[in-house]
Formats: C-alpha cells, sequence, structure tokens
C-alpha cells in the first residue's frame, strides 16, 4: 500500500532518511567532543595532583626532624597525593632543593618541585603519547615545626 500526499505524487526517494543522518552525524560529531572533554578532565586532575605532590612532600619535609628523611619519603608522599588524583605510583616525579645543599640544618629553605606528564585518557599502549606536561614547586623552611 503507497501513501499519497496531496498533490497527486508519492513519497520520494530522501523520505525518512533525515533520522538516520541526524543519528549518524550526530554520533559522529559526539565523540570527538566527547574524548576532548575527557582530555581535558584528565589534564586538569593531572594539575591538582602535581600541585597536591609537591605540597605534601613539603609538608613531609618540613614536619621531619632536619637530615632524617630521605628521597624515598618525599616519593612516597607524592606518589600518594598523586594516587588521590587516579595516576599511577611512578607518574610523578619528585626533586627536592636546599639552600644548604642538604636539608640537614634546622632553617635551611627547601624546595619540592614535582612533575608529571599526563597521558592520552583510553590509550594505554602509546606510551609516548601525553597530553601535557605539569610541574609544580612548594618551598618550606627545614625543621620549622619540629
Amino acid at each position: 500500500m503507497r501513501s499519497w500526499t496531496g498533490d497527486g505524487h508519492g513519497p520520494g526517494p530522501d523520505d525518512g532518511s533525515a533520522v538516520v543522518e541526524f543519528v549518524a552525524l550526530g554520533t559522529l560529531l559526539l565523540v570527538p567532543v566527547v574524548y576532548f572533554v575527557l582530555a581535558v578532565a584528565q589534564v586538569q586532575a593531572g594539575a591538582f595532583a602535581v600541585v597536591a605532590a609537591a605540597q605534601q612532600s613539603a609538608q613531609v619535609l618540613a614536619a621531619a626532624e632536619p637530615g632524617e628523611l630521605s628521597a624515598a619519603g618525599l616519593g612516597a608522599a607524592a606518589e600518594l597525593a598523586a594516587a588521590d588524583h587516579g595516576f599511577a605510583p611512578g607518574q610523578v616525579a619528585v626533586r627536592l632543593e636546599c639552600s644548604d645543599g642538604t636539608c640537614a640544618r634546622p632553617g635551611a629553605v627547601a624546595t619540592v618541585h614535582s612533575s608529571l606528564d599526563v597521558p592520552l585518557p583510553f590509550v594505554p599502549g602509546a606510551t609516548g603519547l601525553r597530553v601535557a606536561g605539569l610541574s609544580s614547586s612548594a618551598t618550606v623552611v627545614v625543621g620549622r615545626y619540629g
């Protein structure tokens, strides 16, 4: 059974395809937009992680007795802070600079630098691809609160 329009002509060859085109184009455009939003969210999480890693490592250093804390302790504090934001241990790198060279004397100024390479989301095999490289630093006085 054919349906006829009021002018006496039958349905055209393109009738009904607008819905299919809308769904197909909508999907093709939506997927890159969603991936972009996920990548931006990953960079934002990385920014929070690198700042938290530097601050937590600096606070651990400030609370410890001068000369008592090792680089492994600072790294563990940074990795714990980065893990809170969804990054694996070992993705965050921590570097320590001291005004006296060793951070062994009370009153020495210590700066903790942390860095993080944010990988592309949902691309597990491509380890060299990254969205951004982030870094942060925090400065404390060693032995001030001890």
